[in-house]
């Protein structure tokens, strides 16, 4: 049987077991495949391992870049935020008021430049406010210092100010005054209107006030605004309270003298006028009248002697000159010249003083004081009583004590018993012939020595006039004013 091909061409049926034959390009393949079939776990392993190569080498890498990082942050932060630490730190002291401190930066950049800036503010503070400090203390040295008393205002009214003197005049010593309005703390209405007009009208004023306080001082108010902003009111605060007891002294003085003058030139005056109008004739009535004539013009003669006398103690041209003086001799010669009187009204003289007892004084001067003390215990210690001078010796001086069983002087006088003319009964102390001034020479002179003299006494019972005079009196001193 014949089969249909194509010509030219030989059919062979494959043989069984035969490899087939196969085309070029199949071969390439097939070659491929079986080589990277064979290689390819070479080829992924070693890939493997440079794929782990490289992560380790990565991490190393970012290990170092992290590091790196870390340092570089450092080094940057002890460039740039160590400087700021230190200015921080600095300025935190100066808030603190340490000047003292200072910043030490050497970078040769702004930051530098920031910490000289700062070290010369600091250094600027310290000197203004060193200045401030120093003038804040002369001021209150100034102030604590002053008698008068100072009061500082703002605009409002408000306290900004006081010192220790207008404290103390006001009886408010050590209370809370700054920050509080004016009329909150000072309950004065003449002096709180004064504030109030000096604020409105800003002109300065001047004004005598009388506080109403145990001292009871009079105070000269001189009150001004300032012209410097911020605008204050200033008050000083003068105490005149001794000026007017000196002004009142004075015109007391000035009546005191007229009136004791006057009297005696009065009776003098009448007495003359009388004997002129032919009371001459009378030859009884002339002796009468010329003994009344002796009598007041030894009474002008004896207030002008003590005047004088007191004058010249207290302008220092009758200064002490001391001697030692033995005191109970002192005490024996001048009771001898006054026994008579005494003795005259039955009184009892007693002296009782430690033997040898002397101290430094002026004999003549001495000898006035105890005169004059002894002779008015005479005078107003009825007959029959008893005047006693005792002394001791103490560490310092000698304490003398006159005391007599008269008719005592009222409380209310004891005060001004020493001043000039002041008399507790006008009228007995002219009938026995007193000038006013012998207290006050007493204690002048008393005074002048260095010593002090006080007295006690109570009606009805007597008075205990007590001498201190010291061991040692400076020679050439004077008496104070009274």
């Amino acid at each position: 049987m014949k089969t249909n091909r194509p010509t030219g061409q030989t059919f062979r049926a494959p043989r069984f077991g035969a490899v087939p034959r196969l085309l070029p390009i199949q071969w390439k393949w097939m070659a491929a495949v079986l080589f990277f079939a064979t290689l390819a776990p070479l080829l992924l392993g070693g890939l493997l391992l440079q794929m782990t190569r490289m992560r380790y080498f990565l991490l190393i890498a970012i290990g170092i870049a992290f590091f790196g990082a870390i340092f570089l942050s450092y080094l940057l932060s002890k460039r740039l935020v160590a400087p700021l630490i230190q200015m921080t730190e600095a300025a935190q002291k100066i808030a603190r008021g340490d000047f003292r401190h200072r910043v030490r930066i050497r970078s040769g950049d702004e930051m530098e430049a920031l910490a000289e800036a700062l070290n010369r503010m600091a250094e600027d503070l310290q000197r203004k406010i060193q200045d401030l400090s120093d003038d804040r203390v002369k001021t209150l040295a100034i102030l604590s210092g002053m008698v008068e008393g100072v009061l500082v205002l703002d605009d409002k009214g408000k306290i900004v100010l006081t010192n220790t003197s207008f404290e103390k005049m006001f009886g408010l010593a050590g209370e809370p005054w700054i920050g509080r309005y004016h009329y909150e703390r000072l309950r004065h209405h003449p002096l709180n209107a004064l504030i109030k007009e000096v604020i409105q009208t800003g002109r300065s004023l001047s004004q005598e006030l009388r506080l109403e306080t145990a001292y009871r001082p009079h105070l000269q108010v001189q009150a001004s605004v300032t012209e410097q902003p911020p605008r204050s009111v200033v008050l000083v605060f003068h105490d005149i309270t001794e000026i007017k007891r000196l002004e009142r002294m004075r015109k007391d003085f000035v009546a005191n003298v007229s009136h004791e003058l006057r009297t005696p030139l009065a009776a003098i005056k009448g007495y003359l006028e009388t004997l002129a109008d032919g009371g001459l004739e009378n030859r009884e009535e002339a002796r009468e009248f010329l003994a009344i004539l002796q009598k007041n013009t030894d009474r002008m003669a004896n207030i002008v002697r003590d005047l004088l006398q007191l004058s010249r103690i207290e302008s220092g041209l009758d200064p002490i000159r001391p001697a030692r003086i033995d005191l109970r001799e002192a005490v024996d010669k001048n009771l001898l010249l006054l026994k008579p009187l005494a003795e005259k009204k039955g009184q009892t003289l007693a002296v009782s003083i430690e033997p040898g007892l002397s101290l430094s004084a002026d004999p003549e001067k001495l000898n006035q004081v105890f005169i004059n003390l002894l002779d008015n215990a005479i005078k107003y210690t009825p007959e029959k009583g008893t005047i006693a001078v005792t002394a001791s010796g103490t560490g310092e001086g000698v304490a003398i004590e006159i005391r007599d069983s008269g008719i005592g002087i009222p409380r209310e006088d004891l005060g001004r018993i020493f001043e000039r003319f002041y008399r507790v009964d006008r009228t007995r102390s002219r009938e026995l012939g007193g000038t006013g001034l012998g207290l006050s020479i007493v204690k002048h002179i008393v005074e002048a020595h260095g010593g002090k003299i006080t007295v006690e006494s109570e009606i009805g019972k007597g008075s205990r006039f007590i001498l201190f005079l010291p061991n040692q009196t400076p020679a050439g001193a004077v008496g104070a004013g009274l």
